[in-house]
């Protein structure tokens, strides 16, 4: 809609823009999104290859060292003292405890010596009916509190049993809750326990590795690939990075990296990330045997510095072409914009009422075809104006005769009113009665051809209908208003009312031996105006009822019986919708209720307080 609006010369700019420049800046795109797939591909191919090197050998000698700890565990002297239930006596105590803590370093020297893990730090093992921890690398501690020792505590919770984890080191400090060097110092454990007959921890046993361990070997089988390396548990706790600070805690940077690392649902891949506010090429390898993220973090800038510099070439040649296609724009506007600018000056002749004026042009073009369909709408429209004149003449014929044919109405009320004022002369009450209320009837349903009236207009027919109904039966039918005065100003269709009472009476009370009682009711219940037309007459049979409520439901169009409320009801539901309408109901021998049901329409407003309802 909005390029059937532009001028003609802005339209060829935007089509040759479409054509031209946007297939350009496609291609243009395509070309670059390809450019930095291929490098980041193969960039994520060349370290990957080397995390996943390192991961190897990484989970092999982790694994080693979990394999070993196992072992030491089976040591027939560890297992005695561990079970001992009772305290060592002193002179005990230098000796089991001083072969506990050869038997670690054994261990240590072993696993050094066979080149299994070079960061192997210290052994620490605390027997638990003994309550003491023992170092490899220093002393033993007795009666300590052990929730003061993290690589306990963590055994005893099960989460980190039989796995490795970061965690905080036995010494003087830890062991007293001193909040000293816990904050820096951390160390990567493997724990296992010793477990009794009955299924109970006595022993429970650390291999500590140094926390710069994983870093420093990375950094040895690096391949001059730039960017800082990172491990990760399932937790997002940094096991391993540049800045040893950070080891054993969690940044909402490295957790959001680790969650999406862990919903790539992929062993290894790669991903750009916003770290710090800059924007990042992280590639990983997950551990089988840890589950550890292992993670390069690339500035992206390294990865696509040639990437960046094309896109910049292409935005230069893309400026260039739409400059081109700009004054090239301009150059075909005079070729094929000239013309159309005499089609539109004619046109603005005509618009000023010069019918006269024709395009006089000796092209040999389309444009000689396009003017010349021109001049002959011209004579067309000349041809048109002069029946309009003519048919215009017609019309005031009509409205003349039409004017005459009202005169009818007023005759028809002055002969009413002139019998009304005979029969109050010759003092005929019923007559001037019954006269006078079929001129108001008449004049209310003539309405001066109007479809819709006040309620109260419409009430006062119905009086008007009731009132020479009285004077047939005597005045054996009473009737009631009760009608709010705020109501009387909705509007209505002109002749409701009164087809409804007239089948009451018909219907209803005339078949009442003694007359009857009628009650006129309306009621607002927030948009809808309902009106209740109630009599005490015979009432109608249960079965008459049941076809009269299916003809109103639209069912037996043929039926001839109740086709006043049939008409009344089509007729509304075709103005207003489906939601209104006439209900009607009755119990034989007590009387009949019928119910019309109008949206609330009122004449400052001009229309009903809600949407009509359409739906057919």
């Amino acid at each position: 809609m909005a390029l059937r609006n532009m001028s003609f010369r802005l339209k060829m700019f935007v089509i040759m823009f479409i054509v031209i420049l946007i297939p350009m800046i496609l291609v243009s795109t395509i070309l670059f999104k390809w450019s930095e797939q291929a490098i980041t591909d193969q960039t994520s191919k060349v370290v990957i290859s080397s995390i996943q090197f390192a991961v190897t050998n990484i989970d092999s000698a982790l694994e080693n060292v979990a394999g070993m700890s196992k072992m030491l565990l089976t040591e027939n002297r560890l297992i005695a003292i561990a079970k001992r239930g009772e305290p060592l006596k002193p002179e005990e105590k230098n000796e089991k405890y001083n072969g506990i803590m050869d038997l670690l370093s054994f261990f240590i020297t072993r696993i050094k010596v066979m080149n299994i893990l070079e960061g192997i730090d210290s052994f620490y093992l605390y027997l638990v009916k003994q309550n003491t921890i023992m170092d490899s690398k220093s002393t033993y501690y007795e009666d300590v509190n052990v929730d003061h020792i993290d690589f306990v505590q963590q055994a005893k919770s099960g989460q980190w049993k039989d796995r490795w984890f970061v965690s905080a080191p036995v010494n003087y400090d830890s062991l007293n809750g001193i909040e000293t060097r816990l904050e820096t110092a951390k160390q990567i454990s493997f724990t296992t326990a010793l477990s009794d007959e009955d299924g109970h921890d006595i022993a429970v046993l650390a291999a500590n590795v140094n926390e710069s361990f994983i870093s420093d070997y990375y950094k040895k089988i690096q391949r001059g690939i730039p960017g800082e390396f990172v491990v990760l548990d399932r937790s997002s706790t940094v096991v391993a990075c540049p800045d040893s600070r950070l080891v054993g805690s969690r940044t909402a940077d490295y957790s959001h990296m680790n969650d999406t690392i862990q919903n790539m649902k992929s062993k290894s891949g790669s991903f750009f990330i916003t770290v710090q506010g800059e924007e990042k090429f992280a590639v990983y390898s997950v551990s089988d045997y840890t589950n550890w993220s292992y993670v390069v973090v690339i500035p992206a800038s390294e990865i696509l510095g040639k990437v960046n510099e094309m896109q910049k070439f292409m935005l230069i040649v893309i400026s260039v072409t739409g400059i081109l296609i700009f004054g090239i724009t301009l150059l075909l506007s005079r070729f094929f914009y000239k013309p159309l600018e005499k089609l539109v000056l004619a046109m603005q002749k005509i618009e000023n009422r010069r019918l006269d004026f024709k395009i006089k042009d000796n092209r040999g073009d389309e444009y000689k075809r396009v003017y010349q369909g021109f001049n002959d709408m011209v004579d067309e429209l000349n041809v048109l104006i002069q029946d309009l004149e003519n048919e215009k003449i017609l019309n005031q014929e009509a409205e003349i005769k039409l004017l005459q044919a009202q005169i009818n109405p007023h005759f028809l009320y002055n002969t009413l009113d002139s019998i009304y004022s005979i029969a109050r002369i010759k003092k005929v009450d019923e007559i001037s009665q019954m006269v006078a209320a079929l001129s108001k009837f008449f004049r209310i349903s003539l309405s001066s051809g109007k479809e819709v009236v006040t309620l109260k207009e419409a009430v006062q027919l119905v009086i008007n209908y009731l009132t020479i109904l009285n004077i047939r039966y005597k005045g054996a039918i009473t009737f009631d208003l009760n009608i709010p005065e705020e109501l009387y100003v909705c509007q209505v269709p002109k002749l409701l009312l009164q087809p409804i009472v007239e089948n009451a009476v018909y219907h209803g009370l005339e078949r009442r031996k003694g007359g009857g009682q009628l009650t006129i009711s309306a009621v607002r219940q927030s948009h809808a105006l309902f009106l209740y037309v109630e009599d005490d007459g015979i009432g109608i049979e249960p079965a008459a009822l049941e076809k009269l409520q299916s003809m109103l439901d639209g069912n037996n169009p043929g039926e001839s019986s109740g086709f006043a409320l049939r008409n009344l009801n089509r007729q509304i539901r075709l103005k207003y919708g489906m939601t209104y309408g006439v209900t009607l109901e009755s119990a034989y021998g007590q009387g009949t209720r019928v119910t019309v049901k109008l949206p609330v329409m009122t004449m400052e407003r001009g229309d009903s307080d809600v949407p009509h309802d359409r739906s057919r």
